[in-house]
């Protein structure tokens, strides 16, 4: 037994160093602060080298041990310590934005829910962010939203239909090709603002393509640019495709970081935020919107496309397909995101940010 708990605190201690060294705070028994981590894991360590038996057999213990050790920081990391809640973004008085505020846009008869926010210092152009299937207006949009205000862009985001705040009104189509182009119209009349964008992801990109081609004709001046992130051109969903993209999604992808802002705990816990109320299934609501008709009526308007090489959903051809559609559009590709993990690679939002900087810079 002696050796059990020998090696438990040996590589409780290194597993903490390494938290630390690391700066992954979800998964320290210190949070944030580096001193008391330090201080902490070399006890730890240390204690556990001062009762370590002589013995080859404790060696025995190390891997089942060491696991223990990545629980038991996990656990400390969500209960004792927890990092500050990334979504604290959306608080009134957050460092990182100037103002923030909730906001109901008008969507005929229905109220959409969003969150408003404006950079230090107020900015001249905004960006409407259009979520994914089963995401809501603040899962996992943190980063993307402080990269567009770090470019000096303000920033509206917004739940669909069947999502989030906006849960009683069903999903459907053609119903839901009002929400983009009510939610750009209220950009067009906040004071200051003078050219407008919208990120859509995933399948918030396929009904801002929809939207803004069935509203080219009537109304041509709703967004000067158009950034599309990994929407399929069609989605032939099963429980292989689900198995492979959660197999690209923790093999492979950077979600490592992730624990240096947030715990375990807090990413279940907005995980499981998800999921949405609709009358048609994901696969044939792709086939309704058709994202390739859409974007080939689009030829005169700015686009970014941004894509995965490892994403299983919306794969390299269906970026190429979408690339030959546009031929003004600029396309990214990344090596390192699969599907649900794309918004969350610095640096792609940070290309995002920046070519909608270039984009909407007043003339």
């Amino acid at each position: 037994m002696q050796g059990v708990v020998a090696a438990f605190l040996v590589t409780l201690g290194i597993s903490q160093l390494a938290a630390t060294g690391l700066q992954l705070r979800g998964a320290s028994l210190a949070g944030g602060k580096r001193w008391l981590g330090s201080l902490l894991g070399l006890g730890l360590l240390i204690l556990g080298g001062v009762i370590l038996p002589d013995s080859f057999v404790v060696l025995l213990w190390v891997p089942i041990c060491g696991l223990l050790a990545v629980v038991v920081l996990l656990l400390g990391g969500s209960f004792v310590w927890p990092p500050p809640h990334p979504n604290r973004i959306f608080d009134a008085n957050h460092p990182v934005h100037g103002t923030c505020r909730r906001v109901e846009i008008a969507d005929g008869d229905d109220q959409i829910p969003g969150y408003w926010l404006m950079p230090p210092g107020g900015s001249r152009a905004a960006v409407c962010l259009v979520h994914g299937a089963g995401d809501t207006k603040t899962s996992f949009k943190w980063r993307l939203i402080r990269a567009l205000l770090a470019e000096g862009l303000a920033v509206l985001t917004i739940d669909l239909p069947g999502h989030g705040d906006y849960r009683h009104r069903l999903l459907a189509y053609p119903e839901v090709l009002t929400t983009v182009p009510a939610a750009l119209r209220f950009l067009r009349v906040q004071p200051g603002i003078q050219r407008v964008g919208v990120v859509g992801i995933s399948l918030g990109g396929g009904i801002a393509l929809r939207s803004l081609a069935e509203r080219t004709a009537a109304e041509p001046d709703l967004a000067e640019a158009l950034v599309i992130l990994e929407t399929p051109i069609r989605l032939n969903f099963s429980k292989a495709l689900f198995y492979r993209e959660m197999w690209n999604t923790y093999y492979g992808s950077p979600v490592l970081n992730l624990l240096r802002e947030m715990s375990v705990k807090q990413v279940w816990d907005m995980w499981h935020q998800g999921g949405y109320r609709t009358r048609h299934s994901t696969s044939s609501l792709f086939t309704l919107l058709d994202p390739l008709a859409s974007i080939k009526q689009l030829n005169r308007l700015p686009i970014l496309l941004v894509y995965s090489r490892r994403d299983r959903v919306a794969p390299p051809e269906h970026a190429q397909a979408m690339y030959r559609a546009a031929p003004q559009a600029t396309l990214i590709e990344t090596k390192k995101a699969s599907h649900v993990v794309l918004t969350l690679i610095p640096t792609v939002n940070c290309q995002i940010a920046s070519w909608l900087k270039e984009q909407l810079a007043a003339t």
